[in-house]
């Protein structure tokens, strides 16, 4: 048995869609409200061949085509450790039931859902509970398991939830399905490869972080200016620095910087991108077409390619493995 086709709810700017094509799948639809977002999607992406159905809402299984898999990186402010953690209170956090729905009404073989970290812990485990009780009553067999970024081939730390579900009536032993095996990870030199040294109101905000209560005496700039290669990032009223890695692209924050050439240079949309997993070709179609601050946020919203496709090849090969049922 093979899987052939995917549709990309909450698609974004489409990192699942290219995760899952790299593991051999084809688009046939995609679902997201943000403008601006579908904007630098149908930039990097060829969607000749499907549409945005909007609202997914307002979507019913038979106004879209059929499709194998489901993937969505479903809204995580209401559940992260950052936001407001109002969970299913807030209307966004209402989305999963709209999958659920979804999902009961269109029966793909299988799909994938992430969200963040926070997910697993928020209301003391009780969230996730109703989650995974929520897909299971609609015919899936599901576990999670929270993966980071970084064991997939990108330097950066972003630590996720990932649901992997299939579909109870297939009749799959489920117990085979392997997780994907971690990588090496890659050096940080090649993906913080732009020319935007940061400008003197990021270097105020920079030295305002240098002398606040937290971190007065630790370092001047001429110090961040020494420190090569390193990873530099501001966050509430905390300075951190990183070797080797990037923290977790965020849509709203004050911005990394780094170290290169004595130099500090604040990081680019185009760098979030190649951070995320997109390559070069797909960052550069976007680039000079797209806000640097629209990028920033919208690399900050997306799923990490090099995970997705990890998932995609051992769902692809799990599902092969079961033979024709």
């Amino acid at each position: 048995m093979k899987i052939k086709t995917f549709f990309d709810f909450c698609s974004g700017i489409g990192g699942g869609r290219l995760g899952l094509e790299q593991a051999g799948l084809q688009c046939v639809g995609r679902s997201e409200t943000s403008r601006l977002a579908d904007t630098t999607y149908r930039l990097m992406h060829n969607t000749e061949n499907d549409i945005n159905y909007g609202n997914l809402k307002k979507i019913t299984a038979d106004k879209i085509p059929e499709f194998d898999l489901l993937i969505a990186g479903f809204p995580c402010q209401t559940f992260s450790v950052i936001g407001r953690q109002e969970g299913f209170s807030d209307d966004r956090g209402q989305i999963i039931f709209h999958l659920s729905r979804i999902l009961n009404e269109t029966q793909p073989t299988c799909f994938i859902l992430e969200n963040v970290k926070g997910l697993v812990t928020h209301d003391n485990g009780r969230t996730i509970k109703i989650i995974l009780d929520e897909l299971n009553s609609v015919g899936y067999d599901v576990s999670c398991r929270v993966l980071t970024s970084l064991d997939y081939g990108v330097p950066q730390m972003r630590q996720r939830v990932y649901f992997v579900g299939f579909k109870k009536m297939l009749g799959f032993d489920y117990s085979k399905f392997e997780w994907p095996k971690p990588q090496a990870i890659p050096p940080l030199s090649k993906y913080l490869i732009d020319d935007n040294a940061a400008d003197g109101e990021r270097l105020s905000i920079l030295k305002y972080y240098l002398k606040n209560p937290v971190n007065a005496g630790k370092y001047t700039v001429d110090d961040i200016k020494s420190m090569e290669g390193k990873i530099i990032d501001t966050r509430m009223n905390d300075l951190r620095i990183y070797t080797g890695k990037c923290p977790t692209l965020r849509a709203q924050r004050d911005g990394v910087l780094y170290v290169r050439n004595g130099t500090i240079y604040q990081l680019t949309g185009y760098e979030a991108l190649l951070l995320q997993g997109f390559p070069k070709e797909y960052a550069e179609k976007v680039k000079h077409e797209v806000t640097d601050r629209h990028l920033l946020m919208q690399a900050g919203n997306a799923m990490t390619v090099n995970v997705i496709q990890a998932l995609g090849n051992s769902i692809t090969k799990f599902i092969e493995s079961q033979g024709e049922l």
